[in-house]
């Protein structure tokens, strides 16, 4: 992570945690830990999930991530807060980040990191 860290930073737009840190996996996956419970679900039935053991993913479940992502922005900007801001029980402006852009953005940085299946 540490030899693709400016590259996260500039391209993907993964923000370090701490600024007298280096950059390091937990930054990535505090964007990871921003979804709400419902999302968290569904990230774990697409794969996308931290246990034990580490950092799960599943490349081919990236774009029906990422597509879900989009739409909770795009309900946001739109002022739809029916349909998958209530599947994922989100409600307040925050959510918007936390289940969309966030998400956006830890797709960007694994894409970046390990490569796209998608």
């Amino acid at each position: 992570m540490q030899s693709s860290a400016r590259r996260l930073v500039e391209q993907v737009g993964l923000v370090p945690q701490s600024q007298d840190q280096p950059l390091n996996a937990n930054d990535l996956l505090f964007y990871l830990s921003e979804t709400s419970m419902p999302m968290a679900g569904f990230l774990q039935e697409q794969g996308l999930f931290v246990d034990g053991e580490g950092l799960h993913f599943d490349p081919a479940q990236f774009p029906k991530i990422r597509a879900i992502a989009e739409t909770v922005i795009s309900e946001y900007k739109a002022g739809n807060r029916d349909d998958l801001w209530a599947r994922f029980d989100l409600s307040e402006e925050e959510d918007v980040d936390g289940n969309g852009t966030y998400l956006l953005i830890v797709l960007a940085a694994l894409d970046l990191l390990y490569g796209s299946a998608a």
